[in-house]
């Protein structure tokens, strides 16, 4: 019961849904909205919390700064679900590694220690720069490896898709779809309804039409008989 719970649990977390743009710009990026819900979430956490002494007292400082932006990574890096025909192109294959190492490893970890700094009560600390990118490290490779394990797990379900299973939902992350899927056969494979039987080619009037048999000789033997 729990791991049916945990299963579901998974696939709402990891739903994703086509990314919109405007205009006619299609872009080959899927988004995941729980995640982006956990991420504003987090990263309101932790801007009030950079702001008051309360996580001071309870945990180390430097300790705060490693599993903020631990967590913020991780939640940040599942945003985004790239279809995996666009993943032959370098670009998109690691555009959510590209997105994360620029706004969480760089604005997150770096440029906001920078702009702490010029506020009156806030003094720079390279200690908190390290341990921002130390945690956004681990935050990030946890992500990839949860990341990875699912996109696993979809394309052997795609590949081991029943015969009769139809097309999945275009709004559904086991959806996405993108390998080829088996598909029923055609109509013209069946097996006909009903079996032709075909009669028997050497059968006795075909014999004697074929041959000239039968009455010439019936006719021979009268003749024979009379004489």
């Amino acid at each position: 019961m729990e791991s049916r719970m945990l299963k579901r649990t998974g696939k709402v977390l990891m739903r994703s849904y086509k990314l919109r743009m405007p205009g006619k710009l299609d872009l080959p990026v899927r988004v995941r909205p729980c995640f982006v819900a956990l991420t504003i979430i987090i990263m309101l956490l932790l801007s009030l919390l950079g702001f008051t002494n309360l996580a001071h007292e309870i945990i180390n400082d430097k300790l705060e700064h490693f599993l903020g932006l631990g967590t913020a990574t991780a939640l940040f890096y599942l945003i985004f679900d790239v279809e995996e025909d666009a993943r032959r192109i370098w670009i998109w294959r690691n555009f959510s590694m590209i997105a994360t190492l620029i706004m969480c490893f760089l604005f997150g970890g770096i440029v906001s220690e920078i702009a702490q700094s010029f506020f009156p009560d806030k003094t720079f600390q390279a200690g908190d720069i390290m341990a921002n990118l130390l945690g956004s490290t681990v935050g990030l490779y946890a992500a990839y490896m949860i990341e990875r394990h699912h996109r696993h797990r979809r394309e052997i379900a795609r590949l081991y898709q029943p015969l009769n299973a139809g097309e999945p939902s275009p709004t559904s992350s086991e959806e996405d779809l993108s390998l080829p899927l088996h598909t029923n056969p055609s109509n013209s494979n069946s097996k006909p309804k009903g079996s032709v039987r075909v009669g028997n080619v050497w059968d006795h009037h075909s014999r004697e039409e074929l041959f000239g048999i039968g009455e010439d000789d019936m006719s021979d033997n009268e003749n024979g008989g009379r004489r």
